[in-house]
C-alpha cells in the first residue's frame, strides 16, 4: 500500500510539472500578427508541406511563419534597415551643412569687419568721401565673401572689377571745380584700363595677396561641400548579395518561432549589418582620409594670417589710390589719347552722410572657430565605421554585449557563432566604389595645396609666428590700426611726425602735391578701426586691446640679484 502511494505521489508531481513547463512554453510561445503581417499563422504549428519557411527553419518544425509569410517579412527588414540607413546619412549631411554655414557667417562677419575698419579709415583719410566710393568699398568685401562660399566668381574678376570702377571715382580728383564725369566718359575710363594701367601692378599684387589668404578658405568651404556630397552618392550603395537573407534571418525568425521578446546576439547584430554595409565599410578609410585632410586645412586657416591681413587691407586699397593720383602727369597723355578730353555732366557727387558703426562684427578668433570645427568633424570621421554599431546599440536593435547567452543566435536563444563565408560586392557596387575612392583622391589633393605645414617650435624660436612678427604670445591679439611697420601714409602718428598724403582739396587745375598730415591722434583716439583702448570687453574679444608689458617690468633673475645686493651689504 504504501509502494503504491509513493507511485502516486511521483505521478501526480510529474504530471503538474509537465503541465506547468505546458503553460510555461505556451506563454512564450505565441505567434505576433502585429509584427508577423496577415499572412502569419495564429498559433506556432506545422504548415501544409511546399508552404515551409526556407530561412526561419524550426527545429520543432513548428512556426508561426509560411514562405508568403518570410517573402514579405524579407523585403520588410531591409526596407526598415534602409530607412533608418537613410536618417543618419541625413543626420550627417545636415551637421556638416550646419558646421558650412556656420563658418559662412563667421567669415560673414569678418568682412563686415574689415568693411567697417576700411571705411572708418577712408573717412579720416578723405572727410569728403562719396556715397559710391563707399558702395564700391562695400561691394569688394561682399563678393569677397561670396567668392569664398559660394563659388560663383573668379578673384581676378573681383580685384579688376573693383579698380575698373575706382577709376573713374578717382579721376574725378583731377578735376579742380569738382565737376561729375559724364556716363560716356565714365565707361571709356573703365573700358581701357587695360592700356592706360592707372594703378600700374597693384591690383595684381593685390591680387597675390588675395589669393595666399583666400584660396585656403575657399578650399576649406569646397571640402565641406563635397564631404555632404560624398555622403550623398554613398546612399545610392546596395546591399551585398545574402544581406536580405541575414537581416531576415536576425530579425524575424525568432519571431516566427513564437519568441517575441528576445532580441539578436550583439556580435550577430554586429556581424550581419557588416555585411550588408561592406561598401560602406570599404570606403571608410577614404572617408577618413578626406576628413583628416579638411581638419588640417582647418588648422592652417586657423594658424593663418588672415584676420590680421583683412583688418589692414584697407592699406592697400588706399596705396593704390594714392598711386594713381601722383601719376598724373603720366596718365594724363595716356588718358587723353584713349578717351579724350573729359566731359563733365550736372549731376553732383553725394558725400557718404552715415555714420560708421563704433561696434566690432566679430566676438571669436578665428582659431577658436577653427578649434569648433574641428571637434565638429571628429564626430564624423568614422561615420561608415559606425553605421554597424549605431543599428545595434544605438537604436537598440541587438541584444546587451555582455548577454551572450541568452539571445537569438539565427537559429536558438543561445550563444552565437559567427557563421564561414564572405559576403561580396556586386560589380555596380565594386564600380561606384572605384568611383568614389577616386573622386575623394582628388579632392584630398586640391586641398593638400593649400594645407600649411608649420613648426611651431620654430616659429616661437624666432619669433615670426605666421607673418605677425610677435610669435607666439600675440596670438590672440589683431592688429586694430591696419598700419604695417612700412606704411609711411597709414593713419596718424602719434609722435607728431609728418606723413606725406594727398591733399584732395586743392584748387589748382591737376595739381598734386604732398602735404604734411594734420590728422593726429590722441591716447584714446582710434582712427585705423575705431577701437577705443580704454573700453572694457570680456576675456575673448576678437578685437580687445591686448595688455602692454610695462617698461618697468623686473625680472626674476634682477629681482634675486637685488636680493643679493642686499644681503651682501647688510651690517
Amino acid at each position: 500500500m504504501g509502494s503504491f502511494h509513493k507511485i502516486h505521489v511521483v505521478c501526480l508531481l510529474s504530471f503538474i510539472l509537465k503541465a506547468w513547463h505546458a503553460e510555461c512554453d505556451t506563454q512564450q510561445l505565441s505567434c505576433s500578427v502585429e509584427q508577423l503581417g496577415a499572412n502569419a499563422q495564429w498559433n506556432p504549428q506545422v504548415p501544409d508541406e511546399g508552404k515551409e519557411p526556407q530561412v526561419c527553419v524550426s527545429h520543432t518544425k513548428k512556426t508561426c511563419c509560411t514562405r508568403q509569410t518570410e517573402a514579405s517579412l524579407r523585403i520588410k527588414a531591409a526596407k526598415n534597415i534602409k530607412t533608418q540607413l537613410q536618417t543618419k546619412y541625413m543626420a550627417a549631411k545636415k551637421a556638416m551643412l550646419s558646421l558650412f554655414d556656420d563658418l559662412k557667417g563667421h567669415f560673414h562677419s569678418l568682412m563686415e569687419e574689415s568693411n567697417r575698419q576700411s571705411i572708418t579709415f577712408l573717412l579720416v583719410r578723405q572727410p569728403n568721401l562719396t556715397a559710391d566710393e563707399v558702395i564700391a568699398v562695400s561691394k569688394l568685401f561682399k563678393d569677397l565673401e561670396n567668392y569664398l562660399a559660394e563659388d560663383k566668381q573668379e578673384l581676378e574678376d573681383i580685384v579688376n572689377a573693383f579698380f575698373r570702377s575706382s577709376f573713374p571715382m578717382l579721376f574725378r580728383y583731377f578735376n579742380p571745380e569738382g565737376k561729375t564725369l559724364s556716363a560716356k566718359y565714365k565707361s571709356c575710363l573703365k573700358d581701357n584700363m587695360d592700356i592706360i594701367k592707372p594703378f600700374s601692378t597693384r591690383p595684381a599684387e593685390l591680387l597675390g595677396k588675395f589669393e595666399e589668404v583666400f584660396e585656403p578658405v575657399r578650399s576649406l568651404f569646397k571640402g565641406l561641400k563635397f564631404g555632404v556630397e560624398v555622403l550623398s552618392l554613398a546612399q545610392q550603395f546596395n546591399f551585398t548579395d545574402g544581406c536580405k537573407n541575414g537581416l531576415l534571418e536576425m530579425k524575424f525568425c525568432s519571431l516566427c518561432q513564437g519568441l517575441t521578446q528576445v532580441k539578436p546576439c550583439y556580435e550577430f547584430c554586429m556581424d550581419t549589418t557588416r555585411k550588408c554595409l561592406l561598401s560602406e565599410a570599404q570606403l571608410q578609410r577614404k572617408w577618413g582620409q578626406l576628413i583628416d585632410t579638411v581638419l588640417s586645412l582647418a588648422k592652417s586657416v586657423g594658424n593663418s594670417n588672415l584676420e590680421n591681413f583683412l583688418n589692414s587691407v584697407h592699406t592697400d586699397l588706399w596705396h593704390a589710390a594714392t598711386f594713381m593720383l601722383l601719376q598724373k602727369a603720366n596718365l594724363m597723355p595716356q588718358v587723353l589719347k584713349e578717351c579724350g578730353e573729359p566731359s563733365y555732366t550736372d549731376a553732383k557727387t553725394s558725400p557718404y552722410k552715415e555714420s560708421v558703426s563704433p561696434t566690432p562684427h566679430v566676438k571669436e578668433r578665428l582659431f577658436a572657430k577653427m578649434d569648433a570645427v574641428h571637434r565638429q568633424l571628429n564626430a564624423l570621421s568614422s561615420f561608415f565605421h559606425d553605421l554597424a554599431r549605431e543599428f545595434c546599440v544605438v537604436d537598440g536593435l541587438a541584444s546587451q554585449k555582455e548577454n551572450i547567452d541568452n539571445c537569438w543566435n539565427g537559429t536558438f536563444v543561445a550563444r552565437y557563432e559567427p557563421k564561414q563565408g564572405d559576403s561580396s560586392l556586386s560589380l555596380e557596387s565594386k564600380n561606384h566604389l572605384t568611383f568614389l575612392e577616386r573622386k575623394i583622391h582628388g579632392q584630398i589633393k586640391m586641398m593638400e595645396k593649400y594645407t600649411i605645414t608649420r613648426d611651431d617650435d620654430d616659429d616661437e624660436l624666432d619669433g615670426s609666428g605666421s607673418g605677425s612678427g610677435s610669435g607666439d604670445k600675440n596670438r590672440n591679439k589683431i592688429s586694430e590700426s591696419g598700419c604695417g611697420e612700412d606704411d609711411e601714409d597709414c593713419g596718424s602718428t602719434s609722435s607728431g611726425e609728418n606723413n606725406n598724403i594727398v591733399d584732395f582739396e586743392r584748387e589748382n587745375d591737376f595739381d598734386f602735391i604732398t602735404t604734411p598730415s594734420s590728422i593726429k591722434s590722441s591716447g584714446n583716439e582710434v582712427l585705423g578701426g575705431g577701437f577705443d583702448p580704454t573700453s572694457t570687453r570680456k576675456s575673448g574679444d576678437v578685437l580687445a586691446q591686448g595688455n602692454s608689458s610695462s617698461s618697468l617690468a623686473i625680472t626674476w633673475l634682477q629681482f634675486f640679484t637685488l636680493l643679493l645686493l642686499v644681503w651682501l651689504t647688510r651690517g
